[in-house]
This record gives C-alpha cells, structure tokens and sequence, in this order.
C-alpha cells in the first residue's frame, strides 16, 4: 500500500472512530448534548465517502475534497472532547501556569501593555490570530492540487492526532486564562483586539459547573488554555506549507506570528504556547516514524494515473 493510501485510509478511519466513540463518552461523563447536527454531519461523512469513490482517477482532485470534508467533520469530535475535559471538574489551574510563567521569568501583564501600545505589532498579530480558519481550509487544498497530495492528508491527520492528545493534557489544567487572572477589562486595550479573551468564559464555567448544562454546536466555544491549540496549530501549519516552496517562507512568518499571538490575543500565558509547540512537535515527530520513506525523499509530488501507467512499459523494459 502506498503512503499516500495508508494516509488517506488513517485519516477516514480515524474521523469515523472519533463519531463512534464520542457518544460513549459523552454518556460516561455525563455530558448532555444537542444532537441536533448529527444528521447533517453524517450525511457528511457519506458525502466524503462518495467524493473519494468518483474522484479515485484524479487524485488531486479526491485529496483536496477529503482534506477539507474530512477537515470538518473532525471539528465536532474535537470540540466535544475539549467540553468533556473541562466536565470532568479538576480545579482551575490558573495559579499553577501563571507560577510556570513566573518561574521562566516572564512578566504576561507587561508583554501585554507592550503590544497593545504598539499598534505595529498589535495589529499583526490580531491579524495573524485569525488566520487559523483560512489556513486550516485552504493549505491542504493547496497543497493537494499543487500535487503534494501526501501531505494534505497528513496535515489533517496531525490535526486531529495533535488535537486530542491536547484535549487529554487539557483534562488536568482547565483554567479561565490571563485576562481574568489578572482583571485585564475590554477598555484596557486599545490595539489588541479584545474579543478572545472574554468570549468563551460564559460558557467555560457553565460547561465545567453547572448541572443543567447542554453542549451546542452553534454556541460551542474554544475554551481549552492549556496547551495552546493556536500554537500548536502555527506549527503544524508551517510544517505543511513547507512542501511548497512559494509558500515556505510567507507561512513560516504568518505561523510564528500566530503562535506568539496566542500569548496576547488569544488568553494565553506563555507555558500554553511553549506546550503546544512542543505538542506539535511530537506530531510531527510520529509523522516521520509512519511515514519516513516519504520522508525521506522530500515528499515527491503525488503523479496522476496515467502517468504511472505510461511509465511502468518503461521501468519493466529496463
């Protein structure tokens, strides 16, 4: 079986595995949920199944499909399992990662005044925070069309792996974040945009206190702080532009801008980024170990079917 096989079949598995084990879960925890999506989702997933059967002579095509249905039906297990982390109830950990903070020396309220007092910094990095979404879309289907069809099934493979191992640490560190730990108010900021660091706290507490709680897909929030899935995201997503030499560079500055926005923008204290780097990290680390011939030969641009049969008289005859 070729890698790109193994990457594409690992990926199918483990996005149906999620949304058949997550109902047991959620029951386990004790979590309600409005399952008001499931229909939609599953029809969905059958979507991406039929996509992958009526593409199957144009690879490129089938990768750049997949990597993005795929790429959104495994939001909601992820989400979900983010929610069921915090159900489980362990104390704030907020004192805990600010003393990392301090122990490493670093100052977040005075990082923070020094940003929001430049706008020439604050303004990129908002920028850079809310690129996630378009990255997360478009990179694979760029990458899949541009004939790196490997590794756009990886990218959301890493995704997902990188993703849940997250939510498990997170069990053990729920925390409200900086804004609240040190009562920094909206009207303190003036270049910073001050959205992120308020908008989930209603619905962490509730998710994390209250009995009658019920998960909805349309309010769900990101409401993880440890590790910073942002960061960990700006490392998954140069790692994948890499393969692209037009894009190796652009992303390479957009991503490290993403991932030091996280401190400021995006609520977090600066162990969450230094954690979800080195969480990224052993994705990518586990990648090399399932795919290291591909690897190793500097993912060679996936050649369409017809190719490969004009070539293979060739390769017989010699």
């Amino acid at each position: 079986m070729s890698d790109v096989a193994r990457a594409r079949y690992a990926l199918i598995w483990v996005t149906a595995t999620a949304y058949a084990v997550f109902p047991c879960l959620v029951a386990l925890v004790g979590l309600k949920v409005d399952y008001g999506f499931v229909g939609a989702f599953l029809l969905l997933f059958i979507f991406a199944l039929i996509c992958g059967i009526a593409t199957k002579r144009w690879p490129r095509i089938r990768a750049a499909i997949e990597s993005f249905l795929y790429g959104v039906l495994l939001v909601v297990p992820i989400i979900l399992a983010v929610y069921l982390a915090v159900r489980l109830d362990r104390p704030w950990a907020d004192d805990q990662l600010k003393a990392m903070d301090q122990v490493l020396g670093l100052d977040w309220p005075a990082l923070l005044r020094f940003v929001d007092d430049r706008p020439y910094l604050a303004q990129p990095l908002n920028v850079a925070y809310r690129s996630f979404q378009t990255q997360f879309i478009w990179l694979p289907i760029a990458l899949a069309l541009s004939g790196r069809v490997l590794r756009s099934y990886q990218m959301i493979l890493m995704y997902a792996v990188i993703y849940f191992i997250g939510c498990v640490i997170s069990i053990w560190y729920p925390a409200l974040g900086t804004y609240a730990t040190f009562d920094i108010h909206p009207s303190d900021l003036k270049n910073i945009d001050r959205t992120w660091g308020y908008v989930f706290l209603d619905e962490l507490k509730a998710v994390k206190s209250d009995p009658h709680f019920v998960f909805s897909l349309a309010k769900a929030q990101g409401i993880m702080t440890f590790p910073s899935l942002h960061a960990a995201s700006a490392v998954l997503f140069a790692w994948a532009a890499w393969e692209l030499k037009w894009l190796r560079y652009p992303f390479l500055l957009l991503n490290a801008a993403m991932a030091i926005s996280a401190a400021v923008v995006g609520n977090h204290y600066v162990v969450d980024v230094i954690a979800g780097i080195g969480l990224a990290g052993i994705g990518i680390a586990a990648d090399l170990l399932i795919f290291p011939r591909a690897e190793a030969r500097g993912q060679i641009a996936y050649q369409p079917w017809h190719v490969r049969l004009e070539a293979a008289p060739a390769r017989r005859g010699t």
